[in-house]
């Protein structure tokens, strides 16, 4: 999982826990559990530095973690971060994240058997783990909560059936039974119903603005032949998987986007709503920026609009000759002799 997504290490401390409620929370036989894992991890993560980062792309390996060191809860106070990352997580459903907090109250204050299961535990453990991650990183995309919409989905699931069940050191009532199972059909149909028109509607009614603007983009690209093609763009990978043109990202990289503009010469530049001053600051000693068109693309109010612009070379600027002053002959007179007033005023 590091390999694939290194912000994988953050489930780590749910993964221990599994192997330690394994082992019967005895520290002894967790740890004789955890060797074979932790040799299997350790010797897969070496195959791969030795046979393909090292020979190949150990500079890209090295702006990975460099990419991904940077944390942006500095940027703003600690609490605003912190209250950002929680309420955003409503991207996982208007239902069922409200839910997985009534669920951490219930357990804590009502029903605590709940987490006598060991994979309650561990999915708190990876949903804390990760939330900490969104916090840390402050880059409040809905792709980074999918990965902790699964454990709060799983706990949820697992807090209705917990709660519709009546112990099992009290005596079987039927009332008692029904009510609770009648609740919990209520919450169930209460997450799924909204959720499935919404993807219904999604289905039904597809949008397609983002391919819509990479296909106009292509279509002006290619009616321009003379112009190279190559397109700068932080979305170009997006760009390149569906409209097939060639591109590199101006945001990532191992190059400086200098270098970078200066070694690939890019023809076209697209920005999200704006073009920014450090991108500018970079093109325009090369190019000169000519905006040609705009396109809606998302609902998202930071990448709502896809900017195309033209990178045309820019004049060279031509070499301004300054012409140094003439000096004055030295004045040579004879032994004797005095310079008259003229030679003095020369």
């Amino acid at each position: 999982m590091v390999l694939t997504k290194t912000t994988a290490i953050f489930l780590i401390p749910a993964v221990a826990y599994i192997v330690w409620a394994r082992a019967g929370y005895r520290l002894r036989p967790a740890v004789r559990l955890a060797i074979l894992p932790s040799a299997m991890a350790i010797v897969l993560w070496l195959s791969y530095i030795l046979f393909f980062v090292r020979p190949h792309y150990l500079e890209d390996y090295r702006y990975l973690f460099s990419a991904n060191g940077y944390t942006g809860i500095e940027l703003e106070p600690y609490s605003k971060v912190i209250l950002n990352t929680i309420s955003d997580g409503l991207w996982m459903g208007h239902v069922l994240y409200p839910l997985f907090f009534v669920v951490l109250a219930l357990g804590l204050f009502w029903k605590p058997r709940l987490f006598n299961n060991p994979l309650v535990p561990s999915l708190l453990l990876w949903t804390g783990g990760y939330f900490a991650f969104l916090a840390y990183h402050n880059n409040l995309q809905p792709r980074y909560y999918l990965v902790a919409a699964a454990p709060i989905t799983v706990l949820v699931a697992l807090a209705i059936d917990s709660f519709r069940q009546p112990p099992s050191d009290e005596p079987t009532n039927r009332r008692r039974t029904l009510v609770p199972a009648a609740i919990a059909t209520l919450v169930v149909l209460g997450i799924v119903i909204p959720d499935a028109v919404t993807q219904l509607d999604f289905v039904l009614h597809p949008d397609y603005t983002f391919e819509a603007a990479a296909n106009a983009i292509k279509r002006i690209i290619v009616a321009n032949p003379t112009h190279p093609s190559l397109v700068l763009s932080i979305s170009g990978s997006d760009l390149t998987l569906m409209t097939g043109l060639h591109s590199i990202d101006d945001d990532f990289g191992t190059m400086e986007l200098v270098d970078r503009v200066a070694k690939y010469h890019p023809g076209w530049y697209v920005a999200w709503n704006e073009l920014d001053d450090d991108k500018m600051d970079a093109l325009t000693p090369l190019y000169h920026v000519v905006r040609v068109a705009a396109f809606p693309a998302m609902d998202d109010p930071d990448r709502n609009l896809l900017i195309l612009y033209r990178l045309d070379p820019a004049a060279p600027t031509p070499e301004v000759r300054t012409h140094k002053p003439r000096t004055p002959k030295p004045l040579i007179t004879k032994l004797g002799q005095q310079p008259s007033t003229e030679q003095l005023e020369h």
